[in-house]
């Protein structure tokens, strides 16, 4: 944790240079803010709550500074509420892509489709929730890891004009709908397929937007600390949400599953203040009122023009192009791309694996996701350790403290390795019917590889392109999740003409041949590729 600075300058700089960084668990990582009041120190201490103008007039007049304001200005118990309730509408959006996962076999007998179609609702949500994103807001780069850096193109515009409550609001209400439509409709495939595309629509919004939430709240010096207190619930749902599912589709109607976030809805439109400081500022506006917004409204008042923070740029297409067409991230995106299909194809397979191989119950399957969830978890958290650890070796080494982006790579083939040889195991185990604990081995194997190397490719991203690398970010994300979508439809055809064993060897080899090629690519090339880069933009600025 970086010392409190003293000015705004050194809190930039002190930032910044963190930014640049390891982001080996990327919760961990303070950033640079952007959305500071104008002239105001970004991490106050406790003494320098805001004051009323008349106050800072008599200051002034007494010939004293006046004291800054907070950074904000609501009380210490409501901003630790407000992260609460933004902790839990973070869960839903994962939790709805994976709490759907255990039940794939029951709702082919309940719609009476086959694998491949059904699969084809499950692609409608991966692409849904890719497409309709854009970056997080530039207060929270760094901070949110791959899958999580998203906030929806559509619900980004209303946040700009009207803030993050309304947002929230409609957001949710979006989701609650769909999924009330989703648990009382008769059953319709046709309708199924499309109240997904609206569920995945509406979950969409709250992830990065509570993440942005988080940043307006909380000081740049603490905010690595909420912000990892955040990511519980976007980081719980791959785990909570097929045994959940599994639990409910197994016990009740698959539907029961399908209906959450009334509550949260309802708090947030009673309880949740505005908190976007291009709107409100501190939040002084809100800082002595009742914790009951009444009466409820979608918008809230404008803090004073003076007050306010300023509007952040907006992302555009032509910007995310020249990003892509930057070497290291194209290579960097497709492998995550992947990676990422080759886990989803067996997030896909494993609940029929699962019940038609060893017979399992709905609810044991649902149980099963656990291997593969806390692999997640177990991989990023010691695969950024590790990562850190190695490149502080390296930095010790160097005469001059330097070392190139391209050494986080290295860590980058262990977990390649594992996530091949976990998919290749899971195929041939369930080939052979070996023991079902070797095959919840194999998900471990490959679930722990493939976040081992996500969090390696989030590092190595963050110091080949400090400046830009929410849109790196976003651009790998947005591949993965049609990739993803990709693995799905095409698994239920290709496991039948080749079997389950020879398709999954076949992913295997992918990873190994492709990925590990292209790490190999990016540690030769990414130095050439880089300066290069370097020599372009300075060509650029001096001509201009």
């Amino acid at each position: 944790m970086a010392p409190q600075p003293t000015a705004d300058s050194h809190e930039s700089s002190s930032d910044q240079s963190m930014s640049d960084t390891s982001l080996g668990s990327a919760q961990k990582q303070p950033i640079q803010d952007t959305n500071i009041l104008p002239a105001t120190p970004a991490t106050p201490d406790k003494a320098t709550l805001s004051l009323p103008d008349n106050d800072l007039e008599k200051a002034r007049q007494d010939g004293h500074a006046a004291p800054a304001p907070a950074y904000c200005a609501l009380p210490a118990a409501r901003r630790r509420f407000i992260l609460g309730i933004v902790t839990v509408a973070g869960l839903l959006g994962p939790l709805a892509g994976a709490i759907y996962l255990p039940a794939l076999p029951v709702l082919e007998r309940e719609f009476n489709v086959g694998s491949t179609a059904l699969n084809a609702t499950v692609s409608v949500f991966m692409v849904t929730f890719a497409f309709a994103v854009s970056p997080p807001p530039p207060d929270a780069i760094g901070l949110v890891p791959p899958g999580l850096s998203e906030a929806p193109l559509f619900w980004a515009s209303l946040a700009d004009v009207q803030g993050r409550r309304p947002l929230y609001i409609i957001s949710l209400a979006v989701y609650i709908f769909a999924n009330i439509l989703i648990a009382s409709l008769p059953k319709n495939f046709g309708a199924l397929v499309f109240l997904r595309l609206v569920q995945a629509f509406g979950s969409a919004a709250v992830v990065s937007m509570g993440a942005g939430t988080v940043a307006d709240i909380t000081e740049p010096k603490r905010r690595a600390t909420a912000m990892s207190l955040f990511l519980l619930g976007p980081q719980c749902g791959p785990i909570i949400g097929p045994v959940l599912g599994g639990a409910l589709a197994g016990q009740t109607s698959w539907s029961r599953s399908a209906i959450s976030g009334l509550v949260l809805w309802l708090v947030v439109i009673f309880m949740l203040p505005e908190t976007l400081r291009c709107r409100v500022g501190n939040g002084e506006i809100h800082s002595n009122g009742s914790w009951i917004l009444l009466p409820p409204r979608l918008a809230s008042d404008l803090a004073p023009e003076p007050r306010r923070g300023p509007k952040p740029p907006k992302p555009t297409l032509l910007a995310y192009w020249r990003l892509f067409s930057y070497a290291p991230i194209g290579i960097v995106s497709v492998n995550t791309a992947i990676l990422y299909s080759t886990y989803f194809a067996i997030a896909v397979h494993l609940p029929h694996a699962l019940e038609d191989v060893y017979r399992w119950s709905t609810t044991a399957v649902g149980a099963g996701y656990l291997a593969v969830g806390i692999a997640l978890v177990i991989g990023s958290v010691i695969g950024g350790r590790v990562n850190d650890w190695r490149r502080a070796r390296l930095v010790k080494a160097a005469p001059d403290g330097h070392v190139e982006p391209e050494t986080r790579l290295a860590d980058q083939a262990w977990g390649v390795m594992l996530c091949a040889a976990g998919t290749i195991m899971f195929g041939w185990f369930v080939d052979r019917s070996v023991h079902a604990a070797a095959v919840l081995i194999a998900t471990f194997l490959t679930g722990f590889g493939m976040s081992w190397v996500f969090i390696a490719t989030t590092a190595f991203l963050s110091e080949c392109v400090p400046q830009q690398a929410a849109g790196a970010f976003a651009l790998g994300n947005m591949l993965r999740n049609p990739g993803a979508a990709i693995a799905a439809v095409i698994l239920p055809p290709l496991v039948s003409k080749m079997g389950v064993a020879w398709f999954f060897t076949g992913l295997g080899i992918l990873d190994a041949v492709v990925v590990g090629g292209a790490v190999i690519l990016l540690r030769i090339r990414g130095p050439y590729w880089r300066e290069q880069r370097k020599a372009k933009a300075q060509n650029a600025k001096s001509g201009g």
